[in-house]
């Protein structure tokens, strides 16, 4: 486990691919009916977890032992783990909350189209406390980029949660865009527009205008991830475009910003979700 200390935090980055190495040499004695409780095993997760990151694109525990392995080698020559450290222990240094940070760090399956097509080989996400960041990573030259942006938009949610002590599964629907809002526009700020992720430009302006007033404005309240996932993520029957409350929530910040451009990132970061209310 590497561990390191600031003034302010500490950061853990969870020997996931070693772990992983230890299961997949164990995986030819036992049956595939036995490798969710071996990778459990060998792991620590619990059973919600491995579901969590199987449906985020975790490499299937049904493949073989040579898949793994062809698996397993990339993400090591790529180097996956040792730079997602180096990008979480910058982050840390240049814009410090005090608290505990882990990182973990997965491969993904090949067969996860929407993973390497529609998040450019990077699924990546945040518990609700802020405490750790979970990435599920396509191991390949072309998607060393996307983990870069990835890491930071994952950061700046670890950041805020520290910074407001609002780490929590009830937050409003309105922190909830907020939250996503500025992760982009942190990302934007640091490695520029090219680097902002697809669900940042889901909607365009005026569909943004149109939503705010028809559908977002009047749910902005609207507690437990049951209620507002639908409106955050879009698509399926939601009836929204697919991450149109990340796009709501990046149109926000960048129509606050807008009106008060002289605050940076950082100092938008520590203000209240209502401050991005728009006004009528």
């Amino acid at each position: 486990m590497i561990r390191r200390c600031n003034a302010t935090g500490t950061l853990v980055v969870i020997p996931r691919l070693q772990q992983l190495t230890t299961f997949m040499n164990a995986m030819q004695a036992e049956s595939s009916k036995g490798r969710h409780a071996l990778f459990q095993r060998n792991t620590g997760l619990t059973p919600e977890d491995v579901s969590i990151l199987l449906y985020n694109g975790l490499y299937s525990l049904d493949r073989s032992v040579e898949d793994w392995g062809h698996a397993m080698g990339d993400m090591k020559s790529h180097r996956i783990e040792s730079r997602v450290q180096g990008i979480v222990a910058d982050l840390q240094f240049r814009f410090p909350a005090d608290g505990h940070l882990s990182v973990q760090v997965f491969p993904m399956d090949t067969d996860d189209t929407f993973g390497r097509e529609k998040l450019g080989g990077v699924s990546g996400w945040t518990n609700w406390e802020g405490t750790t960041i979970s990435l599920v990573v396509y191991p390949d030259a072309q998607t060393l980029p996307r983990l870069h942006a990835t890491v930071v938009h994952e950061y700046h949610h670890h950041y805020r949660t520290t910074l407001l002590n609002n780490g929590h599964d009830r937050i409003p629907l309105l922190e909830s865009l907020v939250r996503e809002g500025l992760a982009e526009h942190f990302v934007k700020e640091l490695l520029g527009d090219v680097a902002r992720g697809p669900y940042a430009t889901a909607l365009s302006q005026d569909d943004a205008q149109s939503l705010w007033v028809e559908v977002y404005r009047d749910r902005i309240f609207l507690e437990g991830e049951d209620n507002t996932g639908p409106y955050q993520f879009g698509g399926g029957t939601s009836g929204l475009p697919l991450w149109a409350g990340y796009s709501m929530g990046y149109h926000l910040v960048d129509w606050y910003r807008k009106t008060h451009p002289k605050l940076s990132v950082s100092d938008l970061t520590v203000l209240n979700a209502n401050c991005f209310i728009p006004e009528d």
